[in-house]
């Protein structure tokens, strides 16, 4: 039964959660994302493929190793791997991310740090925690400039954990001038006039806002609502409650919130922004997946999630 094989973490479900990512991967660059040109030879047309697969699956199998370690590491979850499961079930059912390299970069270096913050609540070497993760949102808005809105997680952050220590303040500001030595030195120095042609342009649409919030994207956000009210009402009511997983699911709540934001702030005119809030939401359906009483419950919910992207891919085909 699903439910039991990811009601633990294990090396098998990493190896499951690979495999079920390259047949996405696959999938999208069968039937989607990749078709061959006309005047493209058939060698060519399969290097750009292997080289979009080896890229994709390069970047997102890493992710899965850092958002268990951030579970495991702040004791957000108790042994089960659900939330890589739903993480996993995201991304294929939005298939458009595995299209664009800077925003699977970015958001990879946006959980560096995430992972800073959130291990905050030990109070130990608190000050290093703080200018790293400044320094990972920095360099993930390299690559999407949009990545600069986690800065709003700071205050809430440090409101939460160490709302006494003015020092936290002076770091951030240390953090920005580190980064912007390194991206002098390293990168705009040679040539600054195309650099900034090409990056913190913050491109936005507003025009595009009513565009983006899809029926699609309604149920992504709408069904995620519910979810965190009904594990906010749980976790009321429960008679011993972690002071420390209340703070954390508040902390990825905004971050959820923000994802949200980078996806409607986003120049794309496809999913791939929406990756920003695949780790929230999935916290949040695995928190409720943990919650459900009944095996049956946990097996319904699990199947009905894994089968979406193949409705999905069937619909598009349909349509096409």
């Amino acid at each position: 039964m699903i439910s039991h094989i990811f009601s633990k973490t294990k090396p098998v479900n990493f190896l499951l959660l690979s495999f079920l990512l390259a047949v996405y991967i696959l999938s999208f660059e069968g039937f989607i994302g990749i078709g061959l040109q006309d005047n493209q030879g058939i060698g060519a047309y399969f290097m750009k493929n292997l080289g979009f697969f080896l890229k994709a699956l390069g970047i997102l199998v890493p992710v899965l190793f850092l958002i268990d370690f951030i579970l495991k590491r702040n004791k957000l979850v108790l042994t089960h791997s659900y939330t890589l499961f739903f993480f996993v079930v995201f991304c294929g059912f939005f298939s458009t991310i595995f299209m664009n390299t800077a925003v699977l970069l970015a958001h990879f270096f946006v959980l560096l740090g995430l992972r800073r913050l959130l291990s905050l609540k030990t109070k130990q070497r608190s000050r290093k925690k703080v200018f790293e993760a400044c320094l990972w949102f920095l360099v993930a808005s390299y690559f999407y400039d949009w990545t600069l809105l986690y800065f709003l997680l700071l205050p809430t952050v440090i409101f939460i954990y160490d709302k006494n220590n003015p020092r936290y303040w002076s770091l951030i500001l240390w953090a920005i001038l580190v980064y912007a030595a390194l991206l002098w030195g390293f990168v705009i120095r040679s040539n600054p006039e195309s650099f900034f042609k090409t990056h913190y342009l913050f491109n936005y649409q507003p025009q595009g806002f009513s565009a983006k919030i899809s029926p699609l994207i309604m149920v992504f956000y709408g069904s995620g609502a519910l979810v965190l009210l009904w594990n906010y009402s749980r976790k009321a009511s429960a008679k011993v409650a972690s002071l420390g997983r209340k703070n954390s699911l508040a902390i990825l709540t905004l971050t959820g919130f923000l994802g949200g934001l980078l996806y409607l702030f986003s120049p794309f005119d496809d999913y791939s922004a929406l990756l920003f809030g695949f780790f929230p939401m999935a916290f949040l359906w695995s928190n409720t997946t943990e919650l459900l009483p009944k095996i049956w419950q946990k097996e319904l919910l699990l199947w009905g999630f894994l089968s979406a992207p193949l409705w999905g891919l069937i619909a598009y085909l349909v349509q096409n």
